[in-house]
């Protein structure tokens, strides 16, 4: 169950174990959605469908007509979409809070660049914004496999999302761009028969709706279609910081370690109370559910959007592509064309007027005077005709037909904010700073299309980032790649024992800390090395110094294998004559220049070679005598606390009897204690016998008395 607003009114909770209550809220997303989707595939129909570009109601009605098209939308598309293409969208991670690091970021943004690169993202992106570019709207997704089909080992995926616009649907009361507000979403997958029914033989081959009204395309193969359903729950949890800097949740599985984390001398530094968000997934089609829900591992929606010309108006989301404003004056171009081509090819030719006279004796040569090459054409003077035969008529095309036409050219760039520079066309053969000035005012017409792309793969780059932690959970080795293509292998969670402390570190741990995540466009690499080798040259003909301490990186920067060969003969050069920076040398470039100066000792004096080698040997048994004392220390400390575990249980198991016999004597005392009760009770009882019996003796004296007296 989730629930929205406030108060205990069920018109706020959707059941998301109920089917129907699903297909209302899916049917509710699609109709909030409906009209910009509906633009969005007239869109579509007009740049890829074969007669798209043309009114439905003007073709049907003008069959053997001239119906031309003259397609001035795909260039631009093309144009803005090579654009994206050639640059590079980089996701960069940085630490944001905790026991975040510098060098964890590195190996999660490695990590990142190679989720990328084993899932083709560039393709994914440059596919998806071809998408958005068109019709405002598409996107991919990102999920998590096994690496390998014999292998535990799981990684995440960035995949598309065929035909966006027919299958994804988003909660409609989500604000945000990238969707991560979204408490909900739908994927429609489009099966084969054949598919479906190996996967749900007891399923009733009933689709789900896809909301179209009607279909572009008949001659398609037969599918079921059947949704996904994303919900987002939140659970309340409580969450503790460890002295390391690790956040768990206070669950069994904590509290069956928490006695080894305390040994290990990690202790609780404070708690409170949280929710923690998970991402529900389940299949259905439109009569039944076809699986259980899967709790996936994500935090979020795994779907990211991507959207052109992104809005909110009075609560509703709206966009579009750069085609829904070309729409008209593309068709006006395509009418008015063929109607200039109809009737210049309806028109009469020209032809020469002359009279009889003038065309006696030479009606052969007239006949063929359109195919002839003779020279000069022969005629008779006629006196009631002075002067040569006249050419008149020809072809006369409607001049507003032709007027419309190039009004609807330039419309068509000025709405699209592509001018002729920006298309690769200088027809006023203005100076280079001109067509810069050019491409710079066509690039303010489309840079927001990189903004909504780099939105989206920031988007794309924060679930990744928060999924990494529970996917790569274990130890194992990945691949890093780095921005300039280069790669290593990075072994992730490795426990080591710290030799200064005791303490078991865990090398790589990706789950301490958090991090940041941003997305930036720019050249690609290829054009920025491009840029290095241009700039370092230009500032080397005012600083000529600036090759000698620069020539590596020059020659690095040039994509060739001979400029690669000798920039490292180049480095070495420089290594050896002290220009690097230690800070800017390898661990391998410092190992062999320790090695080449061991290497040079040893020639000058053999003695002090062996001397000093004698110095570290006995070094290397000092730390190596230090290492065992430190191990048996370890090892001691570990039998010291055992032994207290045992000295402390033997205590209280004395503490224990002590208070058992402290209970049997107070019991024994209570005894004797009623015991004398009982007693004195009974003495009190003769005493007070005894006292009466006085008392009548010392009456019967007294009453004698006088008698004596007498006597």
């Amino acid at each position: 169950m989730a629930q929205y607003g406030s108060g205990d009114n069920s018109d706020y909770t959707i059941d998301f174990d109920s089917l129907q209550s699903v297909l209302n809220l899916m049917s509710s997303a699609q109709e909030a959605d409906h009209d910009n989707r509906e633009k969005a595939r007239e869109a579509h129909l007009f740049v890829d469908k074969r007669d798209g570009q043309w009114e439905p109601y003007w073709w049907t009605n003008n069959v053997g007509k001239p119906r031309y098209t003259f397609d001035q939308v795909n260039p631009i598309i093309d144009q803005v979409t090579a654009s994206i293409e050639l640059a590079d969208f980089d996701i960069k991670v940085s630490p944001m809070s905790g026991p975040a690091s510098k060098e964890t970021a590195m190996v999660i943004d490695g990590l990142v660049r190679n989720i990328e690169s084993i899932s083709r993202a560039k393709d994914i992106y440059v596919n998806a914004g071809r998408g958005m570019v068109t019709t405002g709207y598409d996107g991919w997704m990102i999920s998590h496999k096994y690496s390998d089909p014999q292998s535990f080992d799981q990684d995440l995926v960035i995949e598309p999302v065929a035909n966006f616009i027919d299958r994804v649907w988003f909660d409609p009361a989500s604000y945000l761009q990238d969707k991560s507000d979204a408490q909900y979403a739908f994927l429609l997958h489009a099966m084969s028969v054949q598919e479906y029914v190996k996967r749900y033989p007891e399923g009733s081959q009933a689709s789900v709706s896809i909301d179209r009204e009607g279909d572009a395309y008949y001659d398609k193969g037969q599918v079921i279609v059947v949704g996904q359903l994303f919900y987002v729950s939140q659970e309340a949890v409580e969450l503790v910081l460890m002295s390391n800097g690790a956040v768990y949740s206070i669950d069994d599985d904590f509290k069956k370690v928490k006695d080894e984390l305390t040994l290990l001398g990690i202790e609780e530094v404070r708690t409170r109370k949280a929710y923690k968000t998970k991402v529900y997934s389940r299949f259905f089609d439109q009569t039944a559910w076809l699986e259980d829900e899967e709790e996936t591992i994500f935090d979020r929606i795994p779907i990211v959007p991507l959207y052109g010309n992104f809005k909110i108006v009075e609560n509703k989301t709206i966009y579009w592509g750069v085609v829904e404003k070309l729409l008209d004056p593309q068709r006006v171009l395509n009418y008015s064309l063929s109607r200039e081509i109809e009737e210049g090819a309806l028109a009469p030719r020209a032809k020469y007027w002359m009279t009889l006279t003038q065309a006696a004796g030479h009606e052969d040569a007239l006949a063929t005077l359109n195919t002839n090459s003779d020279p000069v054409q022969f005629y008779n003077v006629d006196p009631e005709m002075p002067g040569a035969p006249m050419q008149q008529g020809g072809a006369q095309v409607n001049p507003g037909l032709r007027t419309i036409s190039e009004s609807m050219r330039q419309i068509i760039g000025q709405t699209a904010g592509m001018f002729a520079a920006s298309m690769g066309d200088n027809p006023g053969l203005q100076s280079g700073v001109a067509i810069e000035s050019l491409q710079s005012k066509g690039d303010n017409g489309t840079i927001k299309y990189f903004r909504a792309l780099e939105a989206a793969i920031a988007a794309t780059g924060d679930i990744l980032v928060k999924a990494i932690p529970k996917v790569y959970d274990a130890q194992r080795t990945v691949r890093l790649l780095y921005e300039d293509g280069s790669s290593e292998m990075q072994v992730l969670n490795e426990p080591i024992i710290d030799q200064q402390t005791g303490e078991i570190v865990t090398l790589n741990d990706l789950t301490k800390g958090q991090y940041a995540v941003a997305c930036r466009a720019g050249p690609s690499f290829r054009n920025r090395q491009q840029e290095t080798i241009e700039t370092i040259i230009e500032i080397a003909k005012v600083d000529p110094s600036i090759i000698g301490m620069a020539g590596d990186i020059l020659l690095n920067a040039i994509p060739t294998s001979a400029a690669t060969q000798i920039s490292e003969r180049k480095r070495l050069q420089m290594m050896a004559q002290g220009l690097i920076p230690q800070t800017q040398l390898t661990e391998e470039e410092k190992a062999q220049m320790a090695q080449s100066a061991q290497g040079q000792e040893q020639q000058q004096d053999p003695a002090m070679v062996l001397a000093q080698a004698e110095m570290a040997k006995a070094q290397a048994e000092q730390m190596r005598a230090q290492v065992e004392v430190q191990r048996l220390q370890l090892d001691t400390a570990k039998i010291q606390l055992e032994a207290q575990k045992v000295q402390m249980q033997m205590q209280a198991d004395q503490a224990t009897q002590q208070l058992d016999a402290f209970n049997a004597q107070t019991n024994r005392m209570n005894t004797q204690i009623k015991a004398q009760q009982a007693g004195a009770s009974i003495e009190k009882d003769t005493v007070d016998t005894q006292g009466k019996q006085i008392d009548n003796q010392l009456k019967i004296v007294s009453a004698l008395n006088p008698f004596r007296s007498q006597i």
